[in-house]
C-alpha cells in the first residue's frame, strides 16, 4: 500500500515539474485513425502502470468526445484533436463511486485534462503531453486496444 502511495506521489510531483527535453518534429496526423479508437493506459510520466496493483485506465476518442474508465469511475468530456498534434480536452465529468486508489484516478484525470499535444508512434501508441511543443516525457502513454 505504501508503494502505491509513493508511486502516486511521484506521479503528482512529476506532473507539477516542468519537463526538460528536445522538441519533436510536428508531423501531420491522419485524424481518421483516431476517430472511434480505444486506448489502454500503459505509462504515467514514463512509469509503467502496474496491472496487478491498479485497474487500467482507458480512453476512447469519437466525434469530438473522449470517454473511458479511470481505474474506478467512468468519465467523459469534449475532445478536439487537430492534425498538427494539438489536443484540447474540455471539462471532464465523472461518476462518483468511492473506491480504493482514488489518488491514482485523480492524477490520471488531471493529466488528461492538462494535455496540450499528442503524438503517435506508429498506429498503436498514443502519447499525450502537457507542453505545447510535445517536449520532454509524455504525461500519459496508451496502447491501442
Amino acid at each position: 500500500m505504501k508503494r502505491i502511495y509513493f508511486v502516486a506521489l511521484l506521479l503528482l510531483t512529476s506532473l507539477l515539474c516542468v519537463s526538460c527535453g528536445t522538441s519533436q518534429s510536428s508531423s501531420k496526423v491522419n485524424l481518421a485513425t483516431l476517430d472511434g479508437s480505444s486506448w489502454e493506459l500503459t505509462h504515467m510520466d514514463g512509469i509503467k502502470i502496474n496491472d496487478d496493483a491498479l485497474q487500467t485506465a482507458t480512453i476512447s476518442i469519437s466525434k469530438a468526445r473522449i470517454s473511458g474508465r479511470a481505474s474506478c469511475n467512468s468519465y467523459g468530456g469534449e475532445c478536439f484533436v487537430y492534425s498538427d498534434g494539438r489536443i484540447k480536452i474540455g471539462d471532464i465529468m465523472a461518476t462518483r463511486v468511492a473506491c480504493t486508489n482514488m489518488m491514482y484516478e485523480r492524477i490520471f484525470l488531471a493529466a488528461l485534462q492538462e494535455a496540450k499535444t499528442f503524438r503517435m508512434n506508429g498506429a498503436n501508441k498514443l502519447m499525450l503531453y502537457s507542453t505545447h511543443d510535445a517536449s520532454g516525457q509524455p504525461s500519459l502513454t496508451f496502447k491501442r486496444k
